[in-house]
């Protein structure tokens, strides 16, 4: 039997292995797209010409939804399959719960101020009543959170949430709640959209001037829905502290990423993490199993 190769992004560490031994996988090579199939997220290189021009190309995997809308499907050929993580992949995308437990870890870091506690206890400086005052004054039990997206990862935030008897305010397409009153009733404020034309820079200044005095603002989903230059502005004033797991651009020489890490490195309240919520090793596993196991009957091996 003929081996196939299949082509992932270069961003992809690829953990599975596998028993076919007529599969092969490799990372992409600019320009040389010498694949049966190819795995794709949102930043590897596409050149729709040299797609086309590749005969062997039959299927191409899409890791995340939101990248349908950015892909030009009508510049591919037609009997190129594209497949995503889609209806048929509810039972497993259910198991996975690693973004939620991550987001309901930073919740505790933040209300609880970590940061600046670490911070006290590497000066040798015991003082447990002043350390306090820097955290949240309620217990997590006597707050609310505001879950902005209910989706698979907000409603498993929710139900996390449940278990420490937090409240939880939703907002959703199906939710009649407003923003504006997520912002001012919600201690506690996480993001878990997706990214489309109405969310992209739904989260500005016009939120953040309404939230709560001491409240906590979370953005684990994408980094096109937040302002982060805004949420700089008002941290320190009505938000008591921030965390970020997702960038508009993962880029070095980005500005407003430089920003976020400027403030972080001279505040003790600004958590940032490398957009790696739901990158732990089994979830990662459970999906790549997945994902080629789609791709194989795809194309009938």
């Amino acid at each position: 039997m003929k081996k196939i190769k299949i082509g992932i992004a270069e961003e992809i560490d690829f953990k599975i292995k596998l028993d076919k031994k007529n599969i092969i996988i490799e990372q992409i090579r600019k320009n040389k797209f010498l694949y049966d199939a190819i795995i794709i997220t949102s930043n590897t290189y596409i050149n729709y010409e040299i797609i086309n021009n590749c005969k062997n190309i039959k299927v191409i995997f899409i890791m995340s939804l939101h990248l349908l809308s950015k892909i030009k499907l009508k510049k591919l050929r037609k009997d190129i399959k594209i497949l995503h993580f889609g209806k048929g992949s509810k039972k497993v995308l259910d198991k996975i719960t690693s973004t939620p437990e991550f987001i309901f870890g930073l919740i505790i870091l933040l209300t609880k101020n970590f940061l600046y506690t670490l911070k006290m206890s590497k000066t040798n400086s015991w003082k447990p009543r002043e350390t306090a005052k820097f955290g949240f004054d309620k217990m997590l039990s006597e707050s609310t959170l505001g879950i902005i997206g209910y989706g698979r990862i907000g409603k498993k935030l929710a139900s996390i949430s449940k278990g420490f008897g937090i409240k939880t305010l939703i907002y959703s397409r199906k939710n009649k709640t407003q923003l504006s009153e997520i912002a001012k009733k919600s201690d506690i404020v996480s993001i878990n959209l997706s990214l489309e034309k109405k969310t992209k820079n739904l989260i500005d200044k016009k939120f953040f001037s309404k939230m709560k005095k001491n409240s906590y603002f979370i953005n684990t989903s994408k980094g096109d829905i937040v302002n982060y230059n805004d949420l700089i502005k008002y941290l320190n004033r009505n938000i008591s502290g921030a965390a970020v797991d997702v960038y508009k651009n993962e880029d070095a020489n980005d500005k407003e990423l430089n920003n976020l890490i400027n403030f972080s490195k001279k505040n003790d309240n600004l958590i940032l993490t490398p957009h790696v919520a739901g990158g732990t090793l089994d979830s990662i596993l459970e999906l790549q199993k997945h994902c080629l196991g789609k791709i194989i009957s795809a194309m009938k091996i």
